[in-house]
């Protein structure tokens, strides 16, 4: 039986049939050795699966500089100072190769003791093409986040290989509103702040693997790599709150406010990233008719 933090209970063989349809890493840790492993883990670290579960210690798949780290983190969750995480860790496959991984884990419990179940999303295509497009100048400077050219490249990367491997996609696009009135009333310098919060927001908000961007003026999207149809509300969500914080926690006369819209890939459908960003664009005016018409 494996026991999430929040009290809830999944029976093992629940997990690991979940688990093994996944198409992300999924693993358990206790005592700081594996004692489960699905299939896409072991293929990430290039490791026939039992050997994996026969490690002396997760840190073995760890590159040196980062054990530390790994360990640190792995202590603050068995013993209950953090329920959850996320963070960016090299890994090392079985020939020595290092690999860049996207973890997400929380607290856990197995056989009533404490654990560490988590996921692990091999993020190094993603790394290197994001060295590359460094080099080629797509990055806006005002915000630090993706312009419109690295968006299209990493995007169009992006859904070639969602289609291929038949997943759906999202696609989340955003406006900060008001800030030509920003602008006007508190000047330009107001207004650059407000882009580069709202650009920060989004890195925060979502994974750091997703692709984030600045499309030009006040238009940002979010291209999350591992997401369905059925998580937009959440994410939308998730945004929205991230907004609320830093309104409450920030002393302005002007709050940062976004708008917010999400487009769907189906992978058998001939969709291009321009008509999903089409289809996010009048999702979110469509919540803006909304909004302004109110209720009744």
């Amino acid at each position: 039986m494996v026991r999430i933090e929040d009290g809830s209970a999944v029976p093992l063989e629940v997990f690991r049939s979940l688990a093994e349809e996944s198409l992300t890493g999924v693993y358990l840790i206790q005592d700081g050795r594996l004692v489960y492993a699905n299939r896409r883990l072991a293929e990430i670290f290039g490791y026939p699966r039992q050997e994996m579960l026969e490690l002396h210690s997760v840190l073995e798949v760890i590159a040196a500089a980062d054990r530390p780290l790994v360990q640190e983190r792995l202590r603050q969750r068995i013993e209950g100072e953090i329920d959850a995480i996320e963070y960016t860790v090299r890994g090392r496959r079985q020939d020595g190769q290092l690999i860049h991984l996207d973890v997400r884990s929380v607290r856990t419990f197995h056989n009533g003791l404490p654990a560490v179940m988590g996921s692990m999303l091999d993020v190094t295509a993603q790394k290197r093409m994001e060295e590359t497009l460094r080099r080629m100048s797509i990055i806006d400077d005002l915000t630090g986040v993706y312009n419109r050219r690295g968006f299209s490249t990493l995007a169009d990367s992006h859904q070639a290989l969602a289609r291929r491997r038949k997943r759906e996609l999202l696609l989340i696009f955003a406006d900060v509103d008001a800030l030509k009135s920003i602008n006007d009333q508190y000047g330009h310098a107001a207004g650059d702040q407000i882009l580069r919060d709202a650009a920060a927001l989004l890195r925060r908000t979502y994974r750091s693997a997703d692709i984030i961007a600045r499309l030009g003026g006040d238009e940002f999207t979010a291209f999350p790599l591992e997401a369905d149809s059925g998580s937009a509300s959440l994410l939308v969500d998730r945004l929205q709150e991230a907004i609320q914080a830093h309104n409450h926690a920030n002393e302005r006369p002007y709050m940062l406010s976004m708008s917010v819209g999400v487009g769907h890939f189906d992978p058998t459908a001939c969709q291009t990233v321009e008509q999903l960003l089409e289809e996010a664009d009048r999702a979110l005016y469509e919540r803006k008719r909304n909004r302004k018409a109110g209720p009744g």
